[in-house]
Formats: C-alpha cells, sequence, structure tokens
C-alpha cells in the first residue's frame, strides 16, 4: 500500500485530543503518511498540518452558529479544494457533525474514503440523521456500546472502539501532594472541582455562578478548598482577584478532587472515570434551550445517565441552577461517608466497564487500514 493522505477533521477541543491520539497510531502504522486537518494544538504536536485551527470555530447556542455562518461555509469550501488539489485518500471526521456531515457527503460522492469517529449523537437528536451517515461512510468507529447496534441495524458498517477516554491514564493518590504544590492548593484539604465548560458562552454563563456557589460551600464547609479547571476563555484577573487556582490539568484535578460541580460535556465522563462524584449543571439562551427540548430524544444531559438509562448524576437546567439548589444539592456530596457519594462512586465503575479498553486509537487506526485496502 502507498503512503496514504488522510485529512482529520473536527472542530471541538475533545476532538483535538481524540484526533491527537489517532495521528499519533497512525504515525506508527504509516510512517510516511501525510496527516492534514482541522483540529488544535494536540494535532499539530502529532505531525498534523492543520488547514485550520478549532480556535476560530467556537460556536455556542443558535447565535453563535449563525454569527459563524459565513466562516463555516468559507472552510467547507477550503476542505473541498484540499480534496480536489490533493490526493487525499481518506476522511477521518470526528464529532463536530453540523459541518462534518456535509463535507463527508460531498467527499463520498467524489470516491473518497470516509471513516466517521465519535458518531454524531442520533440516539438523542432522533434518526433523521442516520440514514445520511450511513450512506456517506465505509465504516462507523462508536464510541458508546448501544451506538453499533443502532447503525448496523440501518445498513451500515459499524463497530464499538470504546471511549477515547479510557486511553488516558488517570492519576492515583500518590501525585497529590506534587498535583498540589504545582497549584497552591493544599494536600490535606479536600478539593471542590468548578468544571464551567471551554467556550466563551459557556463561560459566560457558568463561572460566576459556580464561583459563587463555591463560595458559599467554603462559608459551610471550611475545610474545603476550590480549584477551577483551566480555560483560555476564562478571565485571569477576575480569578486572581477571588484567589482561585487556575488548574491547566482538568483530569488531574478531577481525580484530586472530593466532588465537582460541572457544566454537562465530556467533562462528565472525565469525573465518572476518575472516580469523583459530581453534579451536572447545564444553562443554555432560553431559545436554544426550547429548540433543544422539542427535539432531544433522550432524557438525560450527562453522559452517565444517557449510558445507565437511568438518573445516576444530578442534572440541574435553565433556571433550576440557582446558587442556594446548587449548595443544597452539592452538600451531601462533599461527605465520603453520605449514602449519596457512596452511591455514585459505586455506579460509576458500572459505568466505566461500559466504555471498553485501552488502546481505542490503536483500534479505530486498524479499521482505517483496513478501509483503506479495500
Amino acid at each position: 500500500m502507498k503512503s496514504p493522505t488522510i485529512l482529520i477533521l473536527t472542530g471541538e477541543v475533545s476532538g483535538d485530543d481524540w484526533g491527537a491520539g489517532l495521528a499519533s497510531q497512525l504515525k506508527k502504522k504509516f510512517p510516511r503518511s501525510c496527516l492534514l486537518g482541522i483540529g488544535g494544538s494536540l494535532m499539530k504536536a502529532q505531525g498534523v498540518k492543520l488547514i485550520a485551527d478549532i480556535d476560530q470555530l467556537s460556536l455556542m447556542g443558535l447565535g453563535g452558529v449563525i454569527t459563524k455562518l459565513p466562516f463555516l461555509f468559507n472552510l467547507r469550501r477550503k476542505v473541498l479544494d484540499v480534496l480536489r488539489d490533493q490526493e487525499v485518500d481518506l476522511i477521518v471526521a470526528i464529532d463536530f457533525a453540523g459541518f462534518n456531515m456535509s463535507v463527508i457527503k460531498a467527499a463520498y460522492q467524489k470516491g473518497v474514503k470516509v471513516v466517521y469517529y465519535v458518531a454524531p449523537k442520533v440516539w438523542a437528536w432522533g434518526a433523521g440523521r442516520t440514514k445520511n451517515l450511513v450512506q456517506s461512510t465505509d465504516h462507523i468507529a462508536v464510541i458508546f456500546p448501544f451506538e453499533e447496534q443502532l447503525f448496523t441495524d440501518a445498513g451500515g458498517k459499524a463497530t464499538f472502539v470504546g471511549h477515547p477516554l479510557v486511553d488516558h491514564e488517570f492519576p492515583s493518590q500518590d501525585d497529590r501532594s506534587d498535583f498540589c504544590e504545582t497549584w497552591n492548593l493544599d494536600p490535606d484539604r479536600p478539593i471542590l472541582a468548578l468544571c464551567p465548560g471551554s467556550r466563551p458562552r459557556e463561560i459566560a454563563r457558568h463561572l460566576d455562578l459556580f464561583v459563587h456557589t463555591g463560595q458559599k460551600v467554603i462559608e459551610r464547609f471550611p475545610e474545603m478548598q476550590l480549584a477551577i479547571a483551566r480555560s483560555r476563555s476564562i478571565p485571569r484577573a477576575k480569578l486572581w482577584k477571588d484567589q482561585i487556582p487556575l488548574v491547566d490539568e482538568g483530569r488531574r484535578l478531577l481525580a484530586h478532587s472530593r466532588t465537582g460541580l460541572l457544566k454537562s460535556g465530556t467533562v462528565t465522563l472525565e469525573a465518572c472515570l476518575a472516580g469523583t462524584p459530581f453534579l451536572t449543571v447545564y444553562r443554555t439562551d432560553p431559545l436554544t434551550f426550547f429548540v433543544a427540548k422539542k427535539l432531544l430524544k433522550t432524557r438525560y444531559l450527562s453522559i452517565p445517565n444517557v449510558i445507565e438509562k437511568k438518573c445516576i448524576v444530578p442534572e440541574i437546567l435553565q433556571g433550576d441552577a440557582t446558587l442556594e439548589h446548587l449548595v443544597e444539592r452539592l452538600i451531601p456530596l462533599l461527605k465520603v461517608e453520605s449514602a449519596e457519594y457512596q452511591e455514585m462512586s459505586s455506579r460509576f465503575q458500572v459505568v466505566k466497564r461500559k466504555l471498553g479498553r485501552v488502546g481505542v486509537a490503536e483500534r479505530v487506526s486498524g479499521i482505517i487500514s483496513s478501509v483503506l485496502e479495500l
């Protein structure tokens, strides 16, 4: 087989992470391959030549999408120009369905092979995209166990590869002293991790609420300390004034925290894998929430709840996410001996077993190799 040219497309911070892990495996399997992509610093560090950076794709809410439409149209044209001007053998689409679906459909019609990794959540938004996805891909590498049958029943080729988070090693308690020293935390005091999101609009809607909630918790439990998962969207000066450490290592923070207050998203699975109980909070603009509520086909937002098909983690949405309510719901999760804490920790072990084995990126690279040989 000749050295392939592979185009990796993502538009999220998490997708940059998954794309980087995959690029590392692809370089081992195809040492002379040419890797192109839309991604971020992690993919770039693995030798992917970026045609666009995901920092330009911070979309959130309907208003955010609308304002970015001209940019997205231009980006789509740029990707299609790459497909026209270079001999791309295969596209790997990672999540970011709104953009990627339009690109892979055009590419597939041109004869470019397509593998979708981290498929669109058709189980959440209905089956409308399922047919289009199956008809525009050679293989779908799914990350949740229930997705494989969903796509194969629709006539597609799908394989459960496991969730890419399981390829990441979470630190043990032996690491706690070094972690706390690095981030100016007291190793003898329990930590409440505040994870308000990564996009500017998420930060605007969650950061102040999370900080004020944490400060109220400390009034009642002075032995606790706060730390915030770092995002480039968080204003540094504001948090320096509040003297709350900004931690760049989100997974490490979760592993060493007693409890988390988290905006819904991939971070909920990270906390689950770290074994750290948490509350899920989600606030968005009223229009986006109204539309989502009409379209969503699942009862839950938090991924552990979706996997278990029941509420194992509290979800507090929109107007219910008040300071007083969050403090009230957090209190039982601050006590290791509480029934709520023990029950959640136990259920996390069940979720972990359903997320697959280590070696996710390697299995995806194997699928890509098989597709290229067809």
